[in-house]
C-alpha cells in the first residue's frame, strides 16, 4: 500500500490498517460527517465548531475530551481527494499543529475496503517515535471500532428501506395491555418501520426507533423528559410532538395509533 507525501518537517510514526465490509460512499459520507465527531467518539471529542465545509471537505475547531486534563482546542482541516481515494486531516492550530494523517482507501469489492491511515507528526524525536505511533493505533482502533458500527448501522437501515414491501397492514396486535406496563417499552415493527410504545400513567406514547436525518437506531436509548437523542449527531425529538429540539429541519415519522381492545393492544395506521 503506498503512502502520500507529507511535510518534510512531519516524521512518519507509523500506520494504522484495517478492512471493513462497508462501501466506499459510506467511507466517503464517515470522512466528511464532521458533525459526528462529539456524539459517537464522545470519549475523544467534547465539541466542534465548523468553520468551513463543502466537497473538498472540512475545517473546524475540536476540543478534546481527555479525562482528568484540560480541554484543548484544536483547528483541523480534512480534505478529501477522491481522484486517489484519500483524504489528509491536518492539524492547523492548537496542540500538535503541523501534524497530519494520510488516510488511503482501497476497494476489493461493493461493499469491501481497505483503510490506511499514515501519521506524521512535526518534533518527535526518534526514540520516541515508536512510542508517538502506538498512540496513534490505539485511538484509530477506537475511532473505527465505533465508525464502522455506524456505518454498518446506516447501511443496514438503508438496504431494509429498499426492501420495504409496499402492501401496508391495517391493524397489528402487539398483545395483552401488561406487556407494556411490566417493561421499559415495548418494540414493535409495523409497515416497514421499527417503533416503541410506552406507557406514561395513563397515556400510551408511541414513537420512532430511527432518526431521520441519517437513520441512527434509537434502540439503545432513553427518553429523558420527553425526548430522545441519536447517538451519532445529537439530534434532540420531542416524542409526542416529533419536533426537532435540537433546531434541525427534520422531525419524527407520524407515529401509528395504539388503543387498547378486550385487554389487547392493536397498532393502526396514523390518521391523516
Amino acid at each position: 500500500m503506498g503512502i502520500g507525501v507529507a511535510s518534510a518537517s512531519a516524521l512518519w510514526v507509523g500506520s494504522y490498517q484495517r478492512r471493513m465490509p462497508v462501501s466506499l460512499d459510506r467511507m466517503y459520507e464517515n470522512a466528511l460527517d464532521w458533525a459526528h465527531l462529539p456524539f459517537l467518539h464522545h470519549g475523544s471529542f467534547a465539541s466542534i465548531e465548523l468553520l468551513d465545509a463543502g466537497d473538498w471537505g472540512w475545517r473546524a475547531t475540536l476540543v478534546s475530551a481527555h479525562r482528568g486534563a484540560q480541554p484543548e482546542a484544536f483547528v483541523v482541516q480534512l480534505s478529501l481527494d477522491r481522484k486517489h481515494r484519500r483524504w489528509i486531516s491536518s492539524t492547523l492550530e492548537g496542540p500538535g499543529a503541523g501534524s497530519e494523517i494520510w488516510t488511503h482507501v482501497f476497494e476489493y469489492g461493493p461493499r469491501d475496503i481497505a483503510i490506511q491511515a499514515d501519521f506524521f507528526v512535526p518534533g518527535v524525536a526518534l526514540d520516541q517515535k515508536a512510542r508517538v505511533g502506538a498512540g496513534y493505533q490505539q485511538l484509530y482502533q477506537g475511532l473505527y471500532d465505533e465508525d464502522e458500527a455506524m456505518m454498518l448501522g446506516r447501511q443496514n437501515a438503508l438496504d431494509q428501506g429498499a426492501a420495504q414491501n409496499s402492501v401496508e397492514s391495517e391493524a397489528l396486535d402487539l398483545g395483552p395491555f401488561e406487556s407494556v406496563q411490566k417493561t421499559q417499552g415495548l418494540d414493535f415493527d409495523f409497515n416497514g418501520q421499527r417503533w416503541r410504545l410506552v406507557a406514561d400513567q395513563d397515556e400510551l406514547i408511541v414513537h420512532s426507533l430511527t432518526c431521520p436525518h441519517q437513520l441512527g437506531s434509537f434502540v439503545g436509548e432513553a427518553v429523558i423528559d420527553g425526548a430522545i437523542t441519536c447517538p451519532w449527531h445529537g439530534y434532540r425529538f420531542d416524542v409526542r410532538s416529533g419536533d426537532c429540539l435540537s433546531g434541525h429541519p427534520c422531525k419524527l415519522p407520524k407515529a401509528p395509533r395504539v388503543m387498547a381492545r378486550g385487554g389487547r393492544l392493536i397498532a393502526t395506521q396514523a390518521a391523516p
